[in-house]
């Protein structure tokens, strides 16, 4: 079996992508002790995790991982899912075979249904989901209602009119106060959770890992090179970013997946740190899409997904 441990150091403008982002031990029992018969202490009859033989992956693109590496023989159909995605990286690791069947701009709707493409047509993701899968890793609902976009790239048309402000936080308040973006956040919710619980109805053994989504934007201070927001939206945009996992996480934990926390997980790798995760506008060294997971980003996750294993 071939296997290679995923390292843990973790770590083009693409403004038309929008993102496009329990296993138990049964105890055996042996035959009652015959007289006069030893019994061994040897640890060989110990039971052991089962192993995963059946995987498949759902998600958007911050689980396809478009555009890295940038070889067009490593592009797989319009959904531009690498080939070093966590994906990949887990099942390699397991050596075994991944059904991988995310696809960048992916939302739930594309779970239960067709993505269409200009010259092709994504299966229903939940098709992948047969009764002998044991392990499924999804992650998905920012492109709901288009919110990543939302939050990201009509920010970024706006910033110009006011850099030193908050415009896009100002276009998305309502008369009374309320951002008119998080109210589609229950909805998330609810669309996470049906989406989990399909999976398992129709695979009732599966180990379900809802991946969440990192936090992209720094806790503190401004990069507008690398993400030319206005300087008061950075908080808007990262109170969004973190609200958005939050509901995905929610939704995912009601229906009974495991979480794969990115956002503890992603601290001190947001865009605008020396070591990022995700690209900003440009992917450094063409190493990934603009806003989208840098290869060690999919490393991280996969160590996530195989440390849980």
């Amino acid at each position: 079996m071939r296997s290679r441990r995923v390292t843990a150091p973790l770590v083009g403008v693409v403004t038309g992508l929008a993102l496009a982002v329990a296993g138990c031990a049964a105890v055996a029992e042996g035959p009652e002790d015959e007289p006069g018969a030893t019994t061994s202490t040897a640890p060989a009859d110990l039971p052991s995790e089962p192993a995963v033989t059946s995987y498949v992956a759902m998600g958007d693109s911050y689980t396809a991982a478009p555009l890295f590496p940038l070889d067009d023989d490593l592009v797989i159909d319009d959904c531009l899912r690498s080939s070093q995605n966590y994906p990949t990286l887990v099942a390699d690791d397991l050596g075994i075979d991944v059904t991988d069947v995310s696809c960048s701009g992916a939302s739930t709707v594309s779970i239960f249904g067709p993505q269409r493409f200009s010259t092709k047509t994504q299966p229903p993701q939940i098709d992948a989901v047969t009764p002998d899968v044991d392990l499924v890793t999804l992650g998905i609902g920012a492109n709901d209602f288009t919110f990543f976009s939302k939050m990201i790239f009509d920010c970024l048309e706006v910033a110009d009119r006011d850099v030193a402000g908050a415009p896009c936080r100002e276009d998305n308040e309502n008369a009374q106060g309320r951002d008119k973006l998080s109210r589609n956040l229950v909805k998330i919710r609810s669309n996470v959770e049906r989406v989990v619980s399909a999976i398992a109805e129709r695979a009732p053994e599966a180990r379900i890992m809802l991946v969440g989504y990192p936090q992209i934007i720094p806790t503190e201070g401004t990069c507008r090179p690398r993400l030319p927001l206005a300087v008061g939206d950075y908080a808007y945009t990262r109170d969004l970013n973190l609200a958005l996992a939050d509901a995905v996480r929610e939704g995912g934990t009601a229906a009974g997946a495991e979480y794969v926390d990115l956002v503890t997980a992603s601290q001190g790798h947001d865009i605008c740190a020396e070591d990022p995760w995700v690209a900003g506008i440009r992917g450094k060294d063409n190493r990934a899409a603009g806003l989208h997971p840098y290869p060690a980003e999919q490393e991280a996750v996969a160590q996530l997904v195989l440390d849980r294993l």
